[in-house]
């Protein structure tokens, strides 16, 4: 038997064993080769844990063969698939061959999302397979039992609709009384107008106090009203401005009513916003 090779003949004579040695062996193999380590749940059934390490496996392999691997283009991956340009597709004929490249990805387990509210049609989907992601490079090859995602919004990003997300983010967390340190939506640093500067966890320790004069908030409703972002080649600073009610019950069960107009300021750093400073309803610097 070689090295890289599991024992082609059972372990042992008890199915459930035998898996549970093969799994083990694994995870050994693993953490020798390739440096990963992986640690079993108790409760997880044997057979999904067997498949689901043969997958880590696969996975790791093939990254590490890619380090090594000259960069391809995806249209090569797919064979040099024949297309016509978007402009050259109308109605029916457009939805036809957008259908058909979106096949031929999945073929190769490569998947393009984007995102979750059909805001982009099927010219702009097609548009960017064939002219944007076809000349794509990537040392990743496809592999059976794993899907490549690509991100329509990574090569165009939205920063309108990622702004107001986090801002719905952060109000559904505070809503919840959830917010702690480990919450990204809030930056490392916070700057006050005063241009004091405290830290994430001062900011959420002043936050938690908050929480902790109420039982919960209920009755929560808002609207965003204005979201606005200025940018510069490498970062940029935006709003999410709009009003905000809920209600917010003290321990004896009273209920004291809370609103008015809010503003998140945030900043955006490799890629991600998040808030840097708040006015806020129920929220103040202490």
């Amino acid at each position: 038997m070689k090295n890289n090779e599991l024992p082609d003949q059972p372990l042992s004579d008890d199915p459930e064993e035998n898996l549970r040695m093969e799994n083990e062996l694994l995870r050994l193999k693993l953490k020798a080769e390739l440096g990963g380590d992986s640690h079993s749940s108790g409760n997880l059934p044997p057979e999904i844990e067997n498949e689901f390490l043969k997958n880590v496996m696969a996975f790791e392999q093939n990254f590490a063969k890619a380090k090594d691997q000259k960069p391809v283009k995806v249209y090569d991956l797919l064979g040099k698939p024949d297309f016509k340009k978007s402009e050259d597709l109308k109605g029916e004929e457009l939805e036809k061959a957008l259908e058909e490249i979106i096949d031929l990805l999945a073929e190769k387990n490569i998947e393009v999302y984007f995102g979750d509210d059909n805001e982009y049609d099927s010219r702009t989907r097609y548009h960017f397979i064939t002219e944007e992601l076809f000349d794509h490079e990537t040392t990743f090859m496809p592999m059976p039992g794993m899907t490549t995602h690509y991100d329509y919004e990574e090569f165009h990003p939205n920063h309108r609709k990622d702004i107001q997300r986090r801002a719905e983010d952060f109000l559904s967390e505070w809503f919840k009384q959830s917010i702690d340190e480990r919450c990204w939506e809030l930056a490392d640093q916070f700057i006050l107008p005063d241009r004091q500067i405290l830290t994430k966890a001062e900011v959420v320790a002043q936050i938690k106090r908050i929480f902790e004069a109420y039982t919960s908030f209920t009755d929560e409703k808002y609207k965003i009203i204005d979201v606005g972002f200025q940018l510069d080649e490498y970062s940029g600073v935006g709003h999410a401005e709009g009003v905000v009610k809920y209600d917010a019950i003290l321990e004896n069960g009273e209920t004291v009513r809370i609103g008015g107009p809010f503003k998140l300021y945030m900043t955006l750093e490799t890629g991600w916003w998040s808030i840097f400073h708040m006015i806020f309803p129920g929220f103040k610097y202490a």
